[in-house]
Order: structure tokens, then C-alpha cells, then sequence
């Protein structure tokens, strides 16, 4: 699902909540999960919140706020909080949120039950849902970075960038890495480093954990005959992800030859970038055009094509591809 629609349909499912009357509260936060339990992309960022912070038990959490006659939040971070606003939208039974709303909030003086339930939904589940638009709005973000990266290079920097990797072809991969590193910089305020250690080994890119915003990517060379070589890129960027707790990461291959590099990734047909959904992780694979033309398009005949398919992403998954 584009991140348009995730974005919208989270807008959409919230302002049911928030709107709802209590005869159909019930209905609009089934409604919701369940929608929810059908984007992978949502899902990872809970499984992700909850890696961060494991909340305390819903009933638990509903009895402090019964006897504060309103809601408190006794977690350290928003993603524990956002964990046990989920656990909560997917496990009360039926009435509960009513009868929440009325034992918390009937001392304030109100006496419209759906007033009640009204500014229960809209305290208890607005920082769920903005957490998850933040983070979806956050990989748009990037994405939108990368795609005026991929524009730049192939536009302008292409023919520069080239003439400095074939006087340094040895670490060819890493001036690429750099150039990347940089723009991300430049563009986009993500801060990035080179060579940071992590249980899967050493990532040519990743970004500051610690940061406003943090991303993990990774740069990888495409030479004529080395798909094997990006499938093993996709690899581990999915492992980085699972080594820092994160649900997304990014792959961008340097297409150093004159073949057409096609991404059979598990989207629909035309998404940008591509992606591939790795046991809750998305990597998206990102392909610029690193060499420059030698000839004009009309002279150079049919193109050879080469795909990256998700079988062959799989056996790189499964340890089954050499670093050819």
C-alpha cells in the first residue's frame, strides 16, 4: 500500500473513532484493528514500539485511570505508549469503552454518555494514531530525499562522479557511499556515518539511531554479472534493520553497466521505489543510473535487462547466494 493511503486511512479510521457515539464505539475500533492488522508496513512499526518499550498490562493501565478519574500514562516512551494504546483498541470486550468512559470521566461534571465516550477516544487513541502517521510521514520523507538523489546524480553529477571512481576503483563503492552519505546530509537532515559496527557486521551506511531521524541504508555497486551481489545488498539491510530494532530500510544500487536493472519487488506494479517485505521489515531498493551514456540511445541497440527477483532475494535471505 502507498504511503498516501496508509496516511489517509489512518486519518480516516481515527476520526471514526473520535466521532463515534457509544452504541457504536465498539464497532469503529474493531473496525480500525482491524484494518491495522492488514498493513504489514503498521504492524512492524508496533512490533518495533514494543522492542522499544514492553507496556504494562491494559487492566493495569484502566485502574490507575479509574481511580484518577482520567487518563494518565505511566510509560517512559511514546512508542510504549503507542504499544499499549494497540493492546487496548484490540483487546477490550465489548462496553468496555463505555464503561471506561463513564467510570473515569463521570465526576467532571458531564452527563452525555457520548460526550463521555467522545473524549475518551479522542485522549486514549490520539497518541497512537500520531505516532503512526509521524512514522509514516517519516519514510515518505526519506523516500522523497532519495528520489532527488536518484534525479541528481543522473542529471548532473553522473559523469563527475564516474571519472573519480575510475581512478579509485578499489574503493569504488565506498566514493559512491560517500557521495550518498553526504546528500542525505545535504537534502534532508539525516545524519549519516560511515562503517558503524552492528551484529550482521559492517554497514556502509546507517543512520544515527540516536537522531531526529533515523534510517539505515546501505550502497551497493551493480557490475555486469553481480546480481547476486545486490540481492546479498537487500540481505543485510534487512539484517541491520533487525540488529537496531527497526521495521525499514533502503538499498540503493549503483548501476555501473548498460543494462536496464528491474526491481520484482512485492508491491504493486509502479510502485517507487520497490520493496521487498522481509518477515515485517520493508527494503526498498532504490536504482540510479551510475554510468554515463557512451553513446546516444538510438545507436546502442535493444538494452539487456537484467531483474532482481524476489526468489532470488530469498535465497540471499537464507544464506543460499555467494558474494558473487
Amino acid at each position: 500500500m502507498r504511503k498516501q493511503d496508509l496516511h489517509d486511512g489512518l486519518v480516516r479510521r481515527y476520526n471514526a473513532i473520535a466521532a463515534a457515539r457509544s452504541q457504536n464505539i465498539d464497532s469503529e475500533m474493531r473496525y480500525a484493528a482491524d484494518w491495522i492488522r492488514k498493513q504489514p508496513a503498521l504492524m512492524g512499526l508496533l512490533q518495533e514500539a514494543r522492542r522499544t518499550e514492553e507496556p504494562p498490562q491494559v487492566e493495569d493501565w484502566l485502574t490507575e485511570c479509574r481511580k484518577e478519574f482520567g487518563i494518565v500514562w505511566r510509560t517512559s516512551t511514546e512508542e510504549g505508549r503507542a504499544a499499549l494504546v494497540w493492546d487496548f483498541l484490540t483487546t477490550a470486550p465489548p462496553g468496555q469503552a463505555e464503561s471506561v468512559a463513564l467510570n473515569v470521566f463521570m465526576r467532571s461534571g458531564e452527563k452525555r454518555i457520548d460526550t463521555m465516550v467522545n473524549q475518551l477516544a479522542t485522549e486514549v487513541f490520539t497518541p497512537l494514531f500520531e505516532w503512526l502517521l509521524e512514522r509514516v510521514q517519516r519514510t515518505c520523507s526519506v523516500i522523497h530525499t532519495l528520489r532527488r538523489y536518484v534525479h541528481r546524480v543522473e542529471t548532473y553529477d553522473r559523469d563527475a562522479l564516474h571519472a573519480l571512481f575510475l581512478e579509485r576503483t578499489a574503493t569504488g563503492e565506498e566514493l559512491y557511499n560517500d557521495d550518498l552519505q553526504k546528500r542525505l546530509f545535504d537534502d534532508g537532515d539525516y545524519v549519516t556515518y560511515a562503517k558503524v559496527r552492528s551484529a550482521s557486521g559492517e554497514p556502509d551506511l546507517i543512520g544515527d539511531l540516536d537522531s531526529w531521524d533515523p534510517i539505515i541504508l546501505d550502497g551497493k555497486l551493480y557490475k555486469a554479472g553481480k546480481l547476486k551481489y545486490v540481492a546479498n545488498g537487500v540481505r543485510q539491510v534487512y539484517e541491520y534493520a533487525v540488529d537496531h530494532g527497526q521495521h525499514t530500510g533502503y538499498l540503493v544500487v549503483f548501476n555501473l553497466t548498460d543494462h536496464i536493472v528491474k526491481i520484482d519487488g512485492d508491491g504493486p506494479a509502479g510502485t517507487w521505489p520497490p520493496y521487498f517485505e522481509i518477515a515485517g521489515v520493508w527494503v526498498y531498493v532504490v536504482v540510479v543510473r551510475a554510468l554515463p551514456p557512451e553513446t546516444t540511445a538510438s545507436k546502442r541497440g535493444i538494452a539487456k535487462v537484467v531483474t532482481l527477483t524476489r526468489d532470488l532475494v530469498e535465497q540471499a535471505v537464507a544464506g543460499d547466494l555467494d558474494e558473487s
